[in-house]
């Protein structure tokens, strides 16, 4: 049985690890009454016939996604409790979650349960669940059958979430993926988009894989650089399937760093959502933006440190956290919901039983047991119909002497989407904070009057005729600094505005403001 090693804050590795080895046991806790989970009528003999969940509900939508975890066993279908006992508790009764079922202390295994969790699935519009996968030959492995002739059943496609398995190595990533195309990719179920992304150009169609972990190969390995990976990662779009691989890191720079198609931040621990996904706005443009939004999260029985939880505020975390993804500025490739089951962690959004009928667990209370379910629907809904407003293209040219230079859009609009199309080979560039350029060389270089420079595209957003746009530009004491302001004509570039600053404000940081007729951008291609 694997141990769930999550990274999320500096000690909880260490506190698992202690929970792991010196287990607390649960005691006497009463067994909820759980209802059978399908009506299914079981007959003997060498088949099993089952009356399942009709499939009812929307058209389920491949451009929303739930994590979901097949890990877990009981002795009914699997001889043993698998995972229920995280921590040292005593099952049925007793389970290493903050939340139970009402389903009970299920098998993933079990056909009946894989049923109901696909019909209220298919409820919400949900159309993709990203399954953990824990390495070739894995318990999660082996769910994989019942998982797609399920998902087949009711519309719902499998991806795959491979997580930081003993031995995982970028070569063994390859492996990997070359595998779950040969032992599954034939099945109707298995997940494929068309759609392109900046390292997958292409229209064949492409699995879907999301990697958790990614700063390290495995959780016993040192961290890595996003380079770590791209050989790997060349080789598997490279192979005849192609790929979509998400990265779970919220670090623009492993798109081009690591030549991943998107990235992932999983779980965000905040109830208000505020601020969280501003990420999106640095990713290239046509890299993939998958935001995960959370209804809550909770993981005391399994002796997560206390400052991990997130209360779901009657429904608002989880609503909070839709809103926060969907008004980036810029439009989710994916929405991804963590998760349906992880129980450990108090993420799910699967019903769980109300405290009258064991109040030694939480429940969703004023919401029903399916009320995140009820909720999902309406996020769903509501994304789907969203439109986007339209970005302007614009293209910066930054030159510069000085030894420091930044360039930022103070207001009347907004810019992202970064794409960095060149670079003087010894400068430094960076995006800053989400909304500033920074372009540096070494002061002994800037003080010969070594020139320096660097080309970006960005989206300009948020524009509106008659509002001017501000920008400034700051540098240190010595030469000067260029920025040349371009718009599409004709699908060529042309200058717009050079914006010039070779003086001195007589303050530190010697800003110098500038304004700019927002209608050109507007009115080009």
């Amino acid at each position: 049985m694997q141990t769930r090693r999550r990274i999320i804050c500096p000690i909880l590795l260490s506190i698992l690890i202690t929970a792991c080895a010196t287990p607390t046991p649960a005691g006497d806790v009463s067994v909820p009454d759980a209802a059978d989970p399908s009506g299914a009528e079981v007959e003997s003999g060498d088949e099993t016939s089952a009356s399942y969940p009709p499939v009812t509900g929307p058209e389920p939508s491949d451009r929303v996604a739930v994590f979901y975890y097949p890990w877990y066993g009981n002795p009914e279908h699997d001889g043993r409790w698998v995972h229920w006992d995280q921590a040292g508790y005593v099952p049925p009764g007793g389970i290493g979650s903050d939340y139970y079922p009402v389903l009970g202390a299920y098998s993933s295994t079990d056909p009946a349960v894989v049923a109901q969790h696909f019909a209220w699935l298919r409820e919400t519009g949900v159309g993709v669940i990203i399954s953990s996968w824990w390495g070739q030959g894995s318990r999660e492995d082996r769910a994989v059958p019942v998982l797609l002739d399920m998902g087949e059943r009711y519309g719902i496609q499998v991806a795959f979430h491979i997580e930081p398995y003993d031995g995982r190595t970028a070569r063994g990533l390859l492996s990997d993926i070359i595998y779950l195309y040969d032992r599954y990719g034939g099945h109707p179920a298995f997940f494929r988009t068309i759609r392109s992304s900046r390292w997958s150009p292409d229209d064949r169609p492409k699995g879907l894989f999301v990697v958790w972990a990614i700063s390290v190969p495995d959780n016993n390995s040192a961290p890595v650089e996003p380079e770590y990976w791209v050989e790997a990662m060349d080789a598997i779009h490279a192979l005849e399937d192609g790929a979509l691989v998400i990265a779970s890191i919220t670090d623009p720079a492993w798109v081009d760093g690591g030549h991943f198609d998107g990235l992932n931040n999983y779980a965000t621990l905040s109830a208000s959502g505020e601020g969280i996904f501003n990420w999106a706005g640095g990713l290239p443009a046509d890299a993939w933006y998958v935001p995960a939004v959370i209804p809550g999260f909770s993981a005391r029985r399994i002796f997560y440190p206390l400052d991990s939880d997130v209360d779901r505020q009657d429904g608002a975390t989880y609503d909070n956290q839709w809103a926060a993804a969907l008004n980036t500025g810029v439009e989710p490739a994916m929405m991804t919901i963590t998760s349906f089951n992880e129980w450990h962690e108090g993420s799910q959004i699967e019903p769980a039983v109300s405290q009258e009928v064991d109040s030694r667990y939480l429940d969703y209370d004023p919401l029903s047991p399916e009320g995140y379910l009820e909720a999902t629907r309406r996020w769903v809904e509501t994304y789907l119909s969203m439109t986007w407003e339209q970005s302007s293209n614009a293209r910066l040219h930054i030159r510069t002497s000085s030894d420091w230079t930044t360039f930022a859009l103070q207001s009347g609009g907004d810019w992202i989407q970064p794409v960095l199309v060149s670079a003087s080979d010894d400068a430094g560039y960076a995006w800053m904070d989400g909304d500033v350029f920074a372009l540096n060389q070494p002061l002994d270089a800037a003080e010969a009057g070594v020139v320096v420079e660097m080309t970006v595209d960005v989206e300009l957003t948020e524009l509106e005729t008659g509002i001017p746009i501000i920008f400034a530009i700051e540098r240190g004491g010595l030469g000067w600094t260029d920025v040349e302001l371009m718009v599409l004509e004709d699908g060529e570039w042309a200058t717009l505005e050079l914006l010039r600053w070779y003086g001195h404000s007589g303050t530190d940081r010697n800003p110098r403001a500038f304004t700019v007729d927002p209608d050109p951008f507007l009115a080009s291609d």
